[in-house]
């Protein structure tokens, strides 16, 4: 058990990146202009990473964080906020170098 984690230490200590959830696109035009269900989000997107509640409104969350243990850590998050089975409105960020080139203004 301890060679074992000794062996992940050291994959960590050496990569030193560790990610969690799933990659997934910064193009949020599709959620504009359709206004899915959802049926369609998670057709399209997957299970959310995170589900809550903001102020009574049903919220989906989809990450993906990449920590770094030497240099800035990279966080990417889409949160869908719910009217019963459509979008109400949705937010994101993220601090990836080509996400924050392209939505600078």
């Amino acid at each position: 058990m301890s060679r074992l984690l000794l062996v992940l230490f050291s994959f960590l200590v050496f990569s030193g990146c560790v990610t969690r959830g799933e990659n997934f696109s910064s193009d949020t035009s599709w959620l504009d202009q359709n206004k899915p269900s959802k049926q369609q989000v998670k057709k399209i997107m997957g299970d959310p990473y995170k589900v809550g509640s903001s102020n009574g409104t049903p919220t989906w969350t989809y990450g993906y964080y990449k920590h770094r243990l030497f240099g800035e850590s990279e966080i990417k998050e889409l949160k869908i906020y719910w009217d019963e089975d459509q979008l109400k409105t949705f937010s994101f960020s993220s601090s990836f170098p080509e996400d924050i080139k392209k939505h600078s203004y």
